[in-house]
């Protein structure tokens, strides 16, 4: 059920994010990091640090999460086919959105997605974070931020979800790396990217913080890609590191397979500290 779940959320993230339709797009070019939560079953806002020490055209870097008993959507930076930077916050299933950069997609799934310019710095340390804003009468108000490494936050927008979704479930909360560009005639030809994701924060009532912990990397079972010359999925690999002292997982993806692995091996050394 998981894996048949994620085939769903990156096709519809990737008909969800603004970029021109394909004849056909790479399909499996994706990588995951799961966290566990074992102090918390539910927050009231989660939050990441992010590095991209390599972006790549047509390539997205998120954190996703659900609601307690429902969909939810995803926070991350992204770069489009034209090489340009972007931070993207989309829930699923609404309508309602604040914000000059707000707009309606769909897809695989309908909701509302805020999107604003970002120039990724390569040594830079990101921070991204869902918070929830006030309720209402028609509503839950759902708060996107970027903090940048200059120490600017960035408002992206706010969303409205139904009242009953007022809390993140700890389970659901993931990160993701894909490749969401046209298909291409070998996995190795996927532009090559890099992402590391420190662990997430989940805020507890109260104000509290409950820290991911057990990372562990996946990638989706019909990602073929192994020797580089197949057709369908990148080449994916994990590799521990650790950021501003926390834990953390990167993901590179695509490549031919031995410069993939070799970019992983070599990017733990160059993390930022601060």
């Amino acid at each position: 059920m998981k894996a048949i779940k994620r085939a769903l959320l990156l096709i519809s993230m990737m008909l969800g994010v603004g970029a021109p339709a394909h004849a056909q797009q790479q399909q499996w070019a994706a990588g995951y990091v799961d966290w566990s939560f074992p102090r918390a079953q539910s927050g009231e806002g989660i939050a990441q640090r992010v590095w991209i020490p390599q972006p790549a055209v047509a390539s997205f870097f998120t954190v996703n999460f659900d609601f307690v008993g429902a969909q939810g959507g995803y926070i991350g930076l992204q770069s489009d086919e034209g090489g340009a930077g972007n931070v993207r916050f989309s829930l699923w299933n609404t309508t309602v959105a604040r914000g000059e950069a707000c707009r309606p997609f769909d897809g695989e799934g309908e909701g509302m997605t805020c999107v604003l310019p970002v120039a990724i710095q390569r040594d830079g340390l990101y921070r991204v974070r869902v918070v929830r804003g006030a309720a209402d009468a028609q509503g839950q108000w759902w708060i996107g931020w970027l903090d940048e490494p200059n120490s600017a936050s960035r408002q992206i927008g706010a969303i409205r979800t139904p009242r009953r979704q007022s809390e993140i479930a700890a389970e659901g909360i993931h990160n993701f790396a894909e490749f969401w560009g046209g298909a291409v005639r070998a996995c190795r030809d996927v532009p090559l990217s890099a992402a590391a994701f420190a662990a997430p924060r989940l805020t507890l009532a109260g104000g509290e913080e409950s820290a991911g912990a057990m990372a562990n990397g996946t990638r989706p079972e019909e990602n073929r890609c192994v020797t580089g010359r197949e057709r369908l999925g990148a080449a994916v690999t994990h590799a521990p590191l650790v950021l501003q002292g926390a834990p953390a997982m990167i993901i590179t993806l695509g490549g031919a397979p031995e410069d993939n692995a070799a970019l992983a091996r070599r990017l733990p050394a160059e993390a930022p500290s601060r």
